[in-house]
């Protein structure tokens, strides 16, 4: 019944079509909201009881922003932790920092820190905005490390989604010197800070992104154009800027290891995933790549948090996989 409400809320959504970037960013955030409500009550199921949560530490005081940390549960005991930084997804213009919160879990329950950050929406707030407040709750993360057990030397940024975007986006910032001086944004970590990524079924190349959104389904490709009109502030038709902001245009050899997946029936697994990995791997940027090709199973976007199915499981346990070998 959700499935078929939240059907429904898309269809009307074409209806709304004509009307102005922030109604129909209100329309695809509710419905956003709906589908990642559900996924959080069914990641929550899997998540364990023993560990300890922090909710709402606020790093950017001026703007009302905060961060929640989970931890292992003898944290006290065993010092500062590999900590993992979660950029949620919602296509910039919605979710929160709770949506994965059974998942964030699991992984504290393996002995990382985690924390997810909020930060503003567009159209509210566009590009760079996003990326200011990530550098500001990295920045309160190495400032508080020992407040808060966490090994700053040990860092990982992870995101879903545009999230994913967001984190291989300051990604590059940080590894790229002229890429961050001509963004305007000077990032607070050192490189060495950062061991690597965890990249869930992300948005890499935004002008791609905004010329493959499928045209035999209307309503996403509606969908995507108006997702990138929000994000960059009425800019979706300017190719060159749209270039000038995606990541995949700025991946030197100083680029972190990158775990990334993506679901066989995610459109952005083939137009986006897989045209990243190669270009890693031009890079010779080492990749652990986790895709389904041939997978009977119907993984669709984010089916990582859905772990009920044994691909999502399989992917957890590389995902560790790859943790444990950089921050063993």
């Amino acid at each position: 019944m959700r499935f078929f409400a939240i059907h429904l809320l898309l269809i009307s959504s074409v209806i709304l079509s004509g009307c102005q970037t922030v109604q129909n960013s209100k329309v695809i955030a509710s419905a956003f909201n709906l589908t990642t409500g559900l996924q959080q009550k069914l990641m929550d199921r899997y998540a364990p009881g023993a560990v300890i949560v922090q909710q709402n530490i606020v790093y950017a005081p001026q703007q009302n922003l905060s961060l929640d940390l989970y931890q292992p549960q003898n944290i006290a005991s065993i010092g500062p932790r590999p900590t993992i930084v979660w950029i949620h997804g919602g296509g910039w213009i919605s979710g929160s920092k709770e949506h994965a919160r059974g998942y964030f879990k699991l992984l504290a329950a393996q002995g990382y820190n985690v924390v997810s950050v909020q930060y503003q929406f567009a159209p509210k707030a566009t590009y760079p905005s996003q990326l200011h407040q990530i550098n500001q709750a990295l920045k309160f993360l190495d400032t508080y490390a020992d407040t808060y057990h966490i090994d700053a030397q040990n860092l990982y940024l992870a995101g879903d989604s545009a999230g994913a975007n967001l984190a291989s986006h300051y990604a590059a910032l940080l590894t790229n010197p002229a890429f961050a001086e001509q963004s305007g944004i000077q990032p607070y970590l050192q490189p060495g800070q950062l061991k690597g990524l965890v990249l869930h079924c992300g948005i890499y190349d935004l002008e791609a992104f905004a010329s493959t959104a499928p045209e035999e389904m209307k309503i996403v490709e509606w969908g995507v154009y108006n997702l990138i009109q929000a994000y960059t502030g009425e800019r979706k038709n300017d190719a060159t800027f749209l270039k000038h902001i995606s990541p995949i245009q700025y991946i030197t050899p100083s680029y972190p290891p990158v775990f990334i997946s993506g679901g066989n029936k995610d459109f952005l697994t083939d137009t986006q995933s897989l045209p990243f990995v190669k270009a890693l791997k031009e890079q010779q940027i080492p990749v652990t790549a986790v895709f389904y090709p041939e997978s009977k199973a119907w993984l669709i976007h984010e089916y990582q948090f859905f772990m009920g199915k044994k691909e999502s499981q399989e992917t957890f346990i590389k995902t560790l996989g790859f943790l444990h070998q950089l921050s063993p």
